[in-house]
């Protein structure tokens, strides 16, 4: 984790559909964006995406508004002219300076959230500290914030795998997670328990059916841990994902 790079939250594919329909039918990639954000902000790992979000919504308004006033203004006039580069100035400034706001709070976002990431690591795995109110004072976090990012980090293979129950965090040993071999299988990964070994015709196969798997959510494109047999909502859009 020490030469974990910065996290930089990335747009998923429904998320450049949202910008693909903010830039050619404005009214409806509006209200997507709007959605979007405030049904994902909770997340720290969504806030420097939502702000980026926001900040290509600026700039797409000041473009319409740009190319409604090129249909406007006759070029051909100079007063016209001169009108039309009056108001390009002015509402780059109205438009663009929030924009270029929105850009910055994103990285600054993700680089919050990239320190956040290490201050995790260091105490789940170097400190060994699994009870989640523990960590929520250490990082001063809320409990449900807590929660969210370190499923977040399951999910994204930067934690062993594991589950949080009543309140404690519970990984599998180190020398069980294959998210760290070059031969890892994002398909399914073992799940070592006592009555895999109480039977003399153990399938090693049928257990890893059995254990956690790492889906990408059909909708938004986000990856999502389900373990077999069990249904978990999309914590990006709310589609339920079936293992």
């Amino acid at each position: 984790m020490e030469d974990y790079l910065p996290y930089k939250s990335k747009y998923s594919r429904f998320d450049r559909v949202i910008l693909t329909l903010a830039f050619t039918l404005y009214p409806v990639g509006l209200l997507m964006t709007l959605f979007r954000v405030l049904t994902t902000h909770v997340h720290h790992s969504r806030k420097g995406r939502n702000h980026r979000l926001i900040g290509w919504l600026w700039v797409y308004t000041y473009i319409l508004i740009m190319g409604l006033f090129i249909l406007a203004f006759d070029l051909n006039n100079p007063e016209d002219v001169q009108l039309f580069w009056d108001s390009a100035w002015l509402y780059g400034v109205i438009l663009l300076i929030p924009a270029i706001a929105f850009f910055i709070l994103g990285s600054r976002a993700d680089r919050k959230f990239s320190l956040l990431l290490h201050q995790y690591y260091h105490l789940v795995i170097n400190r060994r500290i699994k009870e989640i109110d523990h960590i929520a004072v250490a990082t001063k976090q809320s409990p449900n914030h807590v929660i969210r990012d370190l499923d977040f980090m399951i999910t994204e293979h930067m934690l062993p795998f594991g589950r949080i129950q009543n309140g404690i965090l519970d990984l599998e040993p180190e020398e069980y997670h294959e998210a760290y071999d070059d031969d890892y299988n994002e398909e399914y990964v073992d799940e070592y328990g006592d009555e895999a070994y109480e039977d003399d015709e153990y399938d090693e196969s049928e257990d890893r059916g059995r254990g956690p798997r790492s889906m990408e959510c059909p909708s938004c494109g986000a990856r999502i841990i389900v373990y077999a047999n069990d249904e978990k909502e999309c914590d990006y859009c709310g589609n339920v994902i079936s293992a």
